[in-house]
């Protein structure tokens, strides 16, 4: 006889909520016929409830079961009379958890009309869970009694850990860790599991921090060096690395078959997993079954994980997909927690073609992929919803991927969502037209944005944007250990925004950072506070602003950076103004490097492997309104390209911060003047409560002519 309860079983399947309208009517729940009122034919506003029936009017005293059958009761109710097209329309989700087996699909049909949208809203400020996963009872929790797995876990945790069936309440896709990490698509992550809503850690040695590859026997293959070239990659991945490892425990461990490796392998700002082979432990040495993007170097940071063996500390789990066996050491007293697996491998909510289509006040969780994703939408709003605990990322809108930024759409917005605990970054804002530099206006308005990268650790950034004309204003960014924006496109802004304790793991990286690309220019980074943003140390550093390898065209302006490692570096690219930041207590204030005149110059050259001309091959850039909006890009092939040209670096202040370091051409070819080093501390930030809060500018501006006041009290969540 199995050990749940139906009621349990019940809850796997998303079927008990919180009941929320049951008290609102009297007697059997939806009984009665209700008036003309109640009619729904006759409504604009439906209503969804954990314990309605979708075989009810949808009212909200008989509301239904699923938003699903408040979509469809939509479309047959705007067909009932003329004008009904445009009308506004409210789904009113109730209280409770709706368990999510699939994604809630809304195509061009489902849209709202400007002004008049169709919204999905939590009614009267109840918390609404839309949930990817299933609900593990703490009765299903049992001690190990399998003395073949007993023997295999650590000592000190035969008797702490528990393990669930999960077969036993009919889940038998475990999915299956795959490659990741840096250069490769996104995936769908394997199911994670959640206790209190925290992730939990896969099973891994050491419990934190990393251990270092010894000798290498074999770096593996090296797909970035025939980047392009999809067959020729394939077979450099299919070379597996061997190298020697210096802590002797992998030679204790009983099966390998499913243990992977999490590491930095070439360098400090590229991440990857990489699925172990085999291990020798005679000769001390770990085989891959694949390579990493650039192969693997000695010396570099990682760590192994998925180890039945090394379950050993509050909050680890380990899933045996062979037997759906899943093993937790609990971080807490399992009694009522609230434990978690997700599930759901598609988006949760996906809107194809729509327009005028609102979320508000919802929570989307426990999932595998992204939350929301929008594709080719119009004036779409994802507003205060809480988005966390996902697989992907928060909300997907448009292919970021590439800077054209395809199938983004326009004015659409994420507005005021916190977001965090998320796998793969937090919102994708693509969009807009670069032949015509037509905006696309989508924006990510006063959100807050923390963990935002727990899987995917580089390049999974908080906001990530590409196409033309997008927005990234008011919002909080913290904690992730690289980049927090990431841009590529044109004429964007990023504004007001409050960005800290980010690109904590990595360096030769940057808070708000863009690279390799002489046309993604307009771009304006304005009225931003950095701080607290120090890197991992090593011989590189972390930035607060990062134009990485040549980028062109960007305009950084009234900026404040405080204990950051350095403020801006500017990797030789032109066209860059740098102009009334404010740096504080800082290591390095601008370095503007000549990388293209050096080290870089063969990446530069025609046909080298940044492919600088085959971008600028594939924009008008001579044609109007690119020859106009960027004149200097016009003759850019006959104007000693690789030279950091035409960049500005004026009426900014220092204080206890080391001098504008500036490449000797860059001097000669742009225009470095009216920088102020301040003897005194300005008074620009001080701290209350171990935060750094902003005051004033008053002494920079009395002592820089031509410095313009920065609007500080307009900067950060809002």
């Amino acid at each position: 006889m199995s050990r749940f309860s139906r009621r349990d079983l019940l809850r796997a399947a998303g079927a008990v909520g919180a009941g929320a309208s049951a008290a609102l009517i009297a007697g059997p729940a939806y009984a009665g016929t209700g008036d003309r009122r109640d009619r729904a034919e006759d409504q604009k506003s439906f209503f969804v409830a954990t314990d309605g029936k979708d075989s009810n009017r949808g009212t909200q005293a008989a509301p239904f079961a699923t938003p699903e059958k408040a979509r469809d009761a939509i479309r047959a109710w705007r067909q009932g009379a003329p004008g009904r097209a445009t009308a506004p329309v409210t789904v009113f989700l109730r209280g409770g958890t709706y368990r999510r087996t699939r994604s809630f699909t809304l195509e061009a049909q489902d849209s709202g009309a400007p002004g008049r949208p169709v919204t999905y809203a939590a009614y009267n400020g109840e918390q609404v869970r839309l949930v990817g996963g299933v609900d593990l009872p703490a009765t299903g929790f049992e001690a190990v009694s399998d003395e073949a797995i007993r023997n295999r876990l650590p000592a000190g945790s035969r008797d702490i850990v528990r393990e669930f069936d999960l077969k036993a309440l009919g889940i038998t896709d475990y999915g299956q860790i795959v490659q990741t990490g840096y250069g490769l698509p996104r995936t769908v992550t394997p199911p994670e599991l959640f206790f209190n809503s925290e992730a939990m850690t896969l099973a891994r040695y050491p419990s934190t921090g990393f251990l270092a590859v010894g000798q290498v026997i074999d770096p593996g293959g090296n797909p970035r060096s025939v980047l392009g070239d999809p067959d020729k990659m394939a077979a450099e991945f299919a070379k597996g690395a061997t190298f020697k490892y210096t802590d002797p425990q992998p030679s204790t461990w009983t099966d390998t078959s499913d243990v992977w490796m999490q590491g930095y392998w070439f360098y400090e700002w590229a991440d990857g997993n990489l699925q172990i082979k085999a291990i020798d432990p005679a000769a001390q040495t770990v085989s891959t079954k694949t390579a990493s993007m650039y192969s693997v170097k000695a010396g570099q940071r990682y760590y192994y994980y998925n180890v039945l063996e090394e379950l050993d500390s509050p909050g680890e789990w380990y899933l045996d997909r062979a037997t759906g066996k899943l093993y937790l050491y609990p971080p807490s007293d399992l009694t009522g927690a609230s434990v978690q697996l997700s599930l759901l491998a598609d988006p949760m909510a996906v809107l194809n073609g729509c327009s005028n289509v609102t979320f508000s006040n919802l929570t989307f969780e426990g999932s595998r992929g992204d939350g929301i994703v929008i594709t080719d939408g119009t004036s779409n709003t994802v507003a205060d919803c809480t988005l966390r605990l996902l697989g992907g990322r928060a909300v997907t809108i448009g292919d970021t991927s590439v800077s054209a930024g395809p199938h983004g759409g326009s004015g659409n917005e994420v507005r005021g969502c916190h977001i965090q605990a998320t796998g793969q970054g937090g919102i994708a804002l693509a969009g807009g037209d670069r032949a015509t530099l037509t905006p696309a206006r989508n924006r990510a308005v006063g959100n807050e944005i923390h963990d935002y990268s727990r899987l995917q650790l580089t390049y999974s950034p908080a906001v990530e944007l590409a196409g033309v004309g997008n927005h990234v204003a008011n919002n909080h960014i913290y904690d992730a250990p690289h980049v927090a924006v990431l841009f590529r496109g044109n004429d964007h802004v990023i504004e007001y925004n409050e960005i800290n304790d980010v690109v904590k793991e990595t360096n030769d990286a940057g808070a708000i950072y863009a690279g390799r690309e002489w046309t993604g220019r307009g771009t304006v980074i304005r009225y931003n506070f950095l701080h607290d943003i120090v890197g991992s140390g090593g011989s590189h550093f972390a930035s607060g602003v990062y134009l990485d390898d040549c980028f062109c065209g960007t305009t950084a302006f009234g900026n404040i950076f405080y204990k950051v490692d350095t403020a801006f570096q500017i990797g030789g690219g032109r066209d860059n103004v740098i102009s009334n930041n404010i740096m504080l207590s800082s290591g390095r204030s601008v370095t503007l490097d000549e990388r293209g005149l050096n080290w870089a110059a063969a990446n530069v050259a025609p046909g080298g492997a940044w492919g600088m001309y085959n971008m600028l091959a594939a924009v008008p850039y001579q044609e109007e309104p690119w020859r106009s909006r960027y004149p200097n890009l016009v003759n850019i092939a006959d104007d000693q390209p690789a030279y950091p040209k035409y960049d500005v670096v004026e009426y900014n202040a220092l204080h206890t911060v080391a001098a504008l370091s500036i490449a000797p051409s860059a001097r000669t070819y742009g225009t470095v003047d009216h920088n102020l080093t301040l003897t005194a501390d300005p008074g620009v930030v001080t701290v209350v409560d171990g935060k750094p809060t902003l005051g004033n500018d008053d002494l920079i501006a009395a002592q820089l002519p031509g410095y313009q006041r920065i609007p500080m009290n307009r900067i950060g969540l809002s």
